[in-house]
């Protein structure tokens, strides 16, 4: 069987190796289980060295501008089935893990200054594009989710307050040590 990935996962998954933090991949059991249960799967489970295991979906986003303070994160909306998937298979697995969205934004070509940002640790490239990883709680997104469009059945969080519940991925999980 293929294993398919976007580039948001692709990247994702890089970034964890180069880092040395380990994951497994749920993609190879994804039709199955999402079968059997009816629920939306994650993409991840993460084993960062020094926190509890974390169930992580990957939100791909493509951000068209950076501010002045090297800003990427603008579009955070998910979608009602991601959140309540995401929250059963929270349960299922237990209070020792903790369910969370990393959200990968995909600095493009326009979006300037990315070079000299990536030198800042904020930024990582890969496949020739440039990457930023952010992480927010599944508990700490419902808190502050509002409705987004009722047709697409999505939700989202306001920017200033997204801001203030995620977090930069290299912040969260410093690298392994070797």
């Amino acid at each position: 069987m293929t294993i398919k990935r976007s580039h948001y996962e692709n990247a994702f998954e890089a970034y964890l190796a180069l880092r040395g933090i380990p994951c497994v991949s749920v993609e190879e059991v994804r039709h199955t289980a999402k079968a059997r249960s009816g629920l939306k799967l994650f993409d991840y489970i993460v084993y960062p060295s020094d926190a509890r295991a974390c169930l992580i979906d990957v939100k791909g986003r493509k951000s068209n501008g950076v501010g002045r303070d090297g800003e990427p994160r603008q579009k955070t909306w998910v979608t009602r089935a991601d959140i309540v998937g995401l929250g059963e298979w929270g349960a299922v697995f237990g209070e020792a893990y903790v369910p969370a969205f990393v959200f990968a934004y995909r600095l493009t070509a326009s979006a300037g200054r990315t070079e000299e940002l990536i030198d800042t640790g904020r930024y990582f490239r890969f496949a020739r594009r440039t990457y930023s990883f952010w992480l927010v709680t599944l508990d700490d997104y419902i808190r502050l989710q509002r409705p987004l469009s009722k047709r697409w059945e999505t939700v989202t969080v306001g920017r200033d307050a997204f801001r203030g519940i995620s977090r930069p991925l290299g912040a969260v999980w410093p690298a392994a040590p070797c």
